[in-house]
């Protein structure tokens, strides 16, 4: 069945969560100029020679030795590093300076070849690959339809696409509401995206994956009730003292008790999500690729 050029419902359903949390603050607007990421870069890189997680060997497991791996977004490589031994080449398309140059600096250190670093964003980007990966992007792409078609259309056999769930930016709406009633306006995350997918006759795996938030160490729990307290003030991003008193008065609410210390409630379901699918199957997706948009990193 053809793809409407323009998208559906869906599509307009994913602009308009996108456009609310937008208008709330809850992200940079990543089509104004600038490296929205620089103040961010150095947190996302890691060892490239690192021992691979769950999450990473679930996406290797994809991956064949003469692949050439499409990274879209990938911050400072922490995926595309961590693959590259895997494959034959690793790409990483990034149009933030600052994730490049951690990226450069990464793999010199590691000693890898086989990976280099491409400019532009994706609307922008030559760049194909035998397999085409992104994590944490989409939620920064408002014309997600043509975004998601380039993807399609650049992986010779198979998409590696994963979000949080629920996404970063809504780590925290359970904390908001036990505090203050209410949730933030959210990040477009996984049933608007799937629901896209389906609409463009995009008919994915969906695979929760079993690693914890790599980002979130304190989600194991352990904490002491000052521990627990700044803990939480941090996510608000509060620091005043009508701040602590509201996390003080609520924290049986937030934090479960064991008998290593405190662990907080509303981290527990944070999963990240695997979307994939074959790209040798016969779409008819007569899209307009150009997405208008620098999204830049999700690492």
């Amino acid at each position: 069945m053809p793809v409407p050029a323009a998208g559906g419902a869906a599509a307009a359903r994913y602009a308009g969560v996108y456009d609310a949390a937008l208008a709330a603050r809850r992200f940079a607007d990543h089509a104004a100029p600038g490296d929205h990421w620089a103040e961010w870069a150095e947190l996302f890189r890691q060892d490239p020679h690192r021992s691979l997680d769950a999450n990473l060997s679930a996406l290797a497991a994809y991956l064949r030795p003469a692949d050439r791996l499409l990274d879209v977004g990938g911050g400072a490589g922490r995926v595309s590093l961590a693959l590259a031994g895997r494959v034959a080449e690793a790409v990483l398309v990034e149009p933030s300076p600052a994730m490049r140059a951690q990226f450069h600096a990464a793999r010199d250190a590691a000693g890898i070849a086989n990976a280099r670093a491409a400019p532009e964003w994706w609307a922008d980007s030559p760049e194909t690959g035998d397999v085409v990966h992104l994590a944490d992007v989409t939620y920064f792409v408002r014309d997600i339809v043509p975004f998601i078609a380039k993807l399609h259309r650049a992986a010779a056999r198979r998409v590696l696409l994963t979000v949080w769930h629920p996404t970063p930016g809504d780590f925290d709406a359970g904390m908001h509401r036990i505090i203050y009633g209410a949730a933030p306006p959210p990040w477009p995350g996984l049933p608007e995206l799937a629901a896209v997918l389906w609409e463009m006759d995009i008919l994915p795996q969906i695979i929760p994956l079993p690693a914890r938030p790599w980002w979130l160490p304190e989600t194991a729990g352990g904490l002491t009730e000052q521990q627990a307290d700044d803990f939480a003030l941090r996510r608000l991003e509060q620091s005043d003292d009508d701040a602590r008193r509201l996390v003080v008065a609520h924290r049986n609410a937030l934090f479960a008790r064991a008998p290593d210390g405190l662990a907080p409630r509303w981290l527990t379901r944070a999963r990240e999500i695997l979307l994939t699918w074959p790209t040798d199957t016969d779409l008819d997706l007569d899209i307009d690729t150009n997405t208008g948009a620098d999204a830049g990193s999700g690492g």
